[in-house]
């Protein structure tokens, strides 16, 4: 066998293998994970607040403003009776409901997130969290909207 045959059949030098992680690595790695994983899960749910608290806000909106053509509705007492209840006022406590629901679930997550931070989570921008002050402020002016209207 020639002297080129015979080097072009050797098997190259292996390259250096990487070091096996150590437990230490991999419980790091997990706990980042898992701290990772609590974070989307927060959001998750601050978005699903978001969604309920979108429909109540819009629904005591539109109720309070078609409550000037449809003035009242009456309620049966559970023990006997009749109450007469302004369509106006139940279209005010969604509105309500669904402010201070979604401003609770807000200083839920934020809490939430300074606990994962302190457990490791990095700093993130969350368009959630952004979305969720936005709707509580709107929350706020469609109430004083309609107060001032009535």
């Amino acid at each position: 066998m020639s002297e080129p045959a015979a080097r072009a059949a050797a098997p190259a030098p292996a390259a250096p293998t990487p070091a096996a992680p150590t437990t230490t690595d991999l419980a790091h790695e997990r706990t980042d994970l898992a701290v990772l994983r609590s974070y989307m899960a927060a959001e998750r749910t601050l978005m699903a607040w978001i969604r309920t608290t979108i429909s109540m806000i819009s629904f005591g909106f539109t109720l309070a403003k078609l409550g000037q053509a449809l003035h009242e509705i009456e309620i049966k007492k559970l023990l006997g009776g009749v109450e007469t209840v302004g369509v106006r006022r139940i279209g005010y406590f969604l509105v309500v409901l669904g402010t201070v629901a979604l401003f609770g679930a807000t200083l839920q997550y934020w809490l939430e997130i300074r606990q994962l931070r302190k457990a490791g989570l990095p700093n993130r921008f969350s368009i959630s969290l952004i979305v969720a002050v936005v709707l509580v402020l709107l929350g706020g002016f469609a109430f004083t909207s309609l107060v001032a209207n009535y």
